[in-house]
């Protein structure tokens, strides 16, 4: 007969876990129980927040240790992503070890562990998953495989104070993003990729020419966009900054979420008033239409982003603006009007 898993509370799954009978979970079937109390892990209850991770840290050990482990590398893969959004990194790395058991040359389990396992301090078990992934054939490679690999070699770097190991480290990297480009040539991830290590390297100019050409060979490259917008618009150049920006919420228009498009919106916003002020100081007052736009560009970014800095900025300059141009702000801009009572 066979037996039904219901997802239910904490309480009760907990309960579950701690009886005598043995029963082999799925790891799917485990990655959904462990849902409800990864929603609890992030409770304002300081007690019901310790509870769900007791009883998650129980629910990872059971998969751990079972005899019958079924599911595929994807299933593994889902499940210690999940955890690690909640920062949980050591529990993730105890699934991944698990599943590279079982699955020792994946390379979204191998990448996987590069990221999380700095995270945690299992340095150690980052070089020897590491090596395994250097002798799997780049062909075979997805995106996490290069791009995890770079941000690993990142973390070495940034704590090496051996000129000849940084040079080693930096000629690695930049290999890896070549071999990413030439193996996944229409994603967008090898040009952001090789433009963080640019990046890393101080180096301003060939960070902004593999910006624009990703730009130039892509049709859709809203992350390289905004890359660039935000690098045009910090050394002024407000108006390129500003047709980036309006690329890159278009490019946006995507089946999943690829781009922080309320920091866009506030950056447009941004920009549109820094080129208003331009305008101003050669005699152009600042119309009723420009004052609204700007508006319309905080609201919806308030609507989106909540970062304390960035909600700082618009209500100051908000206040500016209100004053120098005298027009007041819509009353349908209900987030930007309450923002600045």
């Amino acid at each position: 007969m066979e037996r039904e898993v219901v997802i239910a509370s904490a309480e009760e799954n907990g309960a579950v876990l701690k009886s005598g009978e043995v029963i082999n979970l799925p790891i799917k079937t485990a990655n959904a129980i462990a849902q409800t109390y990864l929603d609890n892990i992030s409770s304002d209850d300081l007690y019901e927040a310790e509870a769900a991770l007791k009883d998650l840290n129980a629910l990872v050990q059971r998969v751990i240790q079972q005899t019958v482990k079924a599911g595929d590398a994807d299933d593994w893969h889902n499940f210690a992503v999940d955890i690690a959004r909640e920062d949980l990194y050591d529990l993730a790395c105890d699934l991944l070890e698990c599943g590279l058991s079982i699955y020792p040359k994946n390379i979204d389990l191998l990448a996987d562990y590069l990221q999380y396992g700095t995270s945690c301090g299992r340095i150690e078990n980052c070089k020897s998953f590491y090596k395994v992934l250097s002798k799997i054939p780049k062909i075979r490679w997805g995106w996490r495989g290069y791009s995890f690999s770079v941000n690993y070699l990142t973390y070495l770097w940034e704590r090496s104070d051996s000129e000849k190991e940084l040079q080693k480290l930096q000629e690695e990297m930049l290999s890896l993003a070549a071999a990413f480009r030439k193996n996944l040539p229409f994603d967008e991830e090898s040009y952001r990729c090789e433009a963080d290590i640019y990046k890393l390297l101080h180096k301003k100019k060939e960070e902004e020419d593999v910006l624009r050409l990703a730009l130039s060979n892509l049709k859709i490259a809203p992350k390289c966009a905004l890359r660039l917008s935000d690098l045009l618009f910090d050394r002024g150049d407000y108006e390129e900054a500003l047709t980036l920006i309006q690329r890159g919420l278009r490019d946006a228009m995507q089946t999943q979420k690829s781009i922080n498009e309320g920091y866009l919106y506030y950056l447009m916003g941004l920009t549109k008033m820094a080129l208003a002020q331009q305008a101003e100081q050669i005699g152009t007052a600042i119309s009723e239409e420009a004052a609204c736009d700007i508006y319309a560009d905080f609201d919806i970014s308030l609507r989106q982003e909540h970062r304390a800095a960035y909600v700082n900025t618009m209500k100051a300059k908000t206040i500016v603006l209100v004053n120098k141009s005298g027009f007041p702000i819509p009353e349908k801009y209900e987030e930007l009007n309450y923002l600045v009572q």
